[in-house]
Order: C-alpha cells, then sequence, then structure tokens
C-alpha cells in the first residue's frame, strides 16, 4: 500500500535558519510574500489536497525526507511545500478547474494540470547544484525509471505560477519522450526549440503561462506579472525562430 504523508502536526510554518543537508544544500526561501508561498500555503495545506498531489504525481517518501520536506510538509520553507504550492495553483487557478486527470478540454489554464498528472510518471526532489541557477528539472525517459527530477533552481529561484509552468513544461518532455530539437541555436543557448508551432515544452510552458496571466483566478496581480514576464522571456530566448508573440 502506498505510503500517505500525514500533516496534522505541521500546520504551522516556522522560521529556518540555514539548515545543511547531504553537504551541498542550503533552504534558500528569500521572500515568501513575493514568490507566492505564503499566499497559496493555507490553500494547499490540507489533507485531501496533499493526499490528492501526492497520488496524482506518484511522489515517494525516500524522494522527499532527509530535510526536503516529507516530516513537515506544510513549511513553504522546504522544498515539498514550495512544490505542493505549485500544484496548487496549476490545478486550481481556472474559473472552471478541470475534476478529473482526464479531462483535457478548454484551454491550457484548464488542461495543464491534468496533462501534467496524467504525463508525468513521478516527481522527486534533489538538489542539483545546490543554488537557485541553473537546471530547473530533468525528466528521464526510456529504459530507466521515467521521473522528474526537481531541483534547487525550481524551489527557490522561481515563483509559484513559474514552477507551475516548469511542472507543464517538464510534463510536455515526459509525454511521448518529447525532448528539445533546437540544440543551442536560440538566444539563451540551450533547451531551445526551433518554431512555436512545433507545440515542444517552451510552446507549451508559455501558452499555461500566457493563460494564467490572461484568466488566472484564486490569484494575485503579482503572480499574473511573474506569467507574463516569464512566458514573454520564453518567447524571445527559448526559440530559434522567434514567433514575434507580445504577452
Amino acid at each position: 500500500m502506498k505510503k500517505h504523508i500525514l500533516i496534522t502536526i505541521t500546520l504551522l510554518v516556522t522560521a529556518l535558519t540555514a539548515v545543511s543537508y547531504a553537504d551541498t544544500c542550503y533552504y534558500m526561501p528569500g521572500n515568501n510574500n513575493t514568490s507566492g508561498d505564503n499566499f497559496y500555503r493555507s490553500r494547499m495545506c490540507t489533507q485531501p489536497m496533499v493526499d490528492q498531489f501526492w497520488d496524482h504525481f506518484d511522489f515517494d517518501k525516500g524522494d522527499w525526507d532527509d530535510g526536503f520536506g516529507y516530516h513537515d510538509a506544510c513549511n513553504v520553507n522546504k522544498p515539498l511545500a514550495r512544490t505542493f504550492n505549485a500544484l496548487w495553483l496549476l490545478a486550481y487557478s481556472s474559473e472552471n478547474y478541470a475534476r478529473s486527470t482526464g479531462d483535457y478540454s478548454g484551454n491550457a489554464l484548464r488542461w495543464g494540470y491534468p496533462y501534467s498528472a496524467s504525463n508525468i510518471d513521478e516527481l522527486d526532489g534533489r538538489c542539483g547544484n545546490g543554488t537557485i541557477s541553473g537546471t530547473v528539472a530533468t525528466t528521464y525517459w526510456g529504459w530507466q525509471d521515467n521521473r522528474t527530477v526537481l531541483k534547487w533552481p525550481f524551489f527557490y529561484g522561481q515563483s509559484v505560477v513559474e514552477r507551475a509552468g516548469s511542472i507543464v513544461h517538464e510534463a510536455r518532455h515526459a509525454a511521448w519522450w518529447n525532448s528539445h530539437n533546437g540544440g543551442a541555436g536560440c538566444p539563451r543557448g540551450s533547451s531551445c526549440d526551433k518554431r512555436w508551432s512545433d507545440m515542444r515544452a517552451n510552446s507549451y510552458e508559455v501558452l499555461y503561462l500566457w493563460w494564467f496571466y490572461v484568466d488566472g483566478v484564486r490569484t494575485t496581480t503579482g503572480m499574473r506579472n511573474f506569467a507574463r514576464q516569464r512566458g514573454q522571456t520564453i518567447i524571445d530566448t527559448g526559440f530559434n525562430t522567434n514567433p514575434g508573440y507580445v504577452i
């Protein structure tokens, strides 16, 4: 039987000083009001929400303990709660949000969560390089343990809505083993897609962020602005042929 996380004794966020584990990782939450983590905490921090996310994205205790938040699931200074915040935003920011993971109807704001839940095999947490710059996440597929590994830049270098966009991005990689096809030919020099019309991971991420900016609910003006800025940056730097869109 799959082991569920219990949050009954972890409903209060406590202030943290920098705490290290594995000799490389340090909590780096910054301003949790600016990132949106304090805003979303009360929404995601219920047992039904945690159970839903745990099941839909096949979390495992062994990938989220040792300081990542398994025993402190509502502490938004830690990686697990910051991931749950992103999943809550992804699931419930459409006015008429999807009620099942098989419902892909409507626009990207509505189908972003079910699409991600259906295509990501499991979500794991790792340090990466232990800083807030560098690779946000990596999705592995094929003849191996299919999984999406979230890293320090995801947890501490992105706002809640940017994390949600990154999950949609990785879900596109996970679907049909869909990798970037533009090499280093775009302005940012890595993770490039050739064209918008190829509908690879960068296009999917922008679609979600754009719709969130236009129609997102149960959110803040700050989150909408983060979505617009991140989406525009990807449009301008993530394609070999700039699609020319302005959000």
